[in-house]
């Protein structure tokens, strides 16, 4: 299945204990996975942001289903003798999933994918609609320290068949 991946394109809300560092704004920081080149960190519990992301690469048109949608993330928890830092993502358009990943304590930035989605929270199938404009929202829990330097939304999709390709397959074969 084809795969496109949609990046943060913009803050829609961040709370100020939130902090860009090597960017402008935290969207910004989000966009690559850089390690601490750029990253948003946050020490306070129960902080959250918004991220608004990038419309899809590929055409409506050019797509017959949206087949799965999926968090892919990079964080490290900087603080020593810490058991690491939660960050709850949810889809905020639409609405649900919540997922908590922990960012252990450690030195190196660690890569940690959500679950893969086939449907939307409230169990219909995955529209083009639903991934134009696709918000998530984050929130830090816990006291530890995390630095996020990676939030992209991993989505696989089936490619629409063209009128020719079927004319041309049903009559050879």
């Amino acid at each position: 299945m084809p795969i496109m991946t949609l990046l943060p394109e913009d803050d829609a809300l961040v709370h100020p204990d939130w902090t860009a560092n090597g960017e402008t704004e935290l969207w910004q920081c989000l966009d690559d996975n850089n390690d601490d080149t750029s990253y948003a960190e946050c020490s306070v519990n129960g902080r959250r942001f918004l991220i608004l992301y990038t419309d899809p690469s590929v055409s409506e048109g050019d797509i017959d289903t949206i087949d799965s949608v999926q968090f892919i993330s990079s964080g490290r928890c900087p603080a020593r003798g810490s058991g690491g830092s939660d960050l709850i993502i949810r889809f905020q358009t639409p609405s649900g999933h919540d997922e908590t990943l922990n960012y252990f304590n450690n030195a190196n930035y660690e890569s940690e994918s959500g679950i893969i989605r086939e449907t939307k929270p409230d169990g219909s199938d995955w529209e083009y609609s639903d991934i134009e404009g696709i918000t998530t929202r984050c929130q830090k829990v816990g006291t530890a320290t995390v630095r996020l330097s990676y939030l992209a939304l991993k989505v696989t999709y089936t490619e629409a068949v063209s009128a020719d390709n079927a004319t041309f397959f049903g009559a050879n074969f």
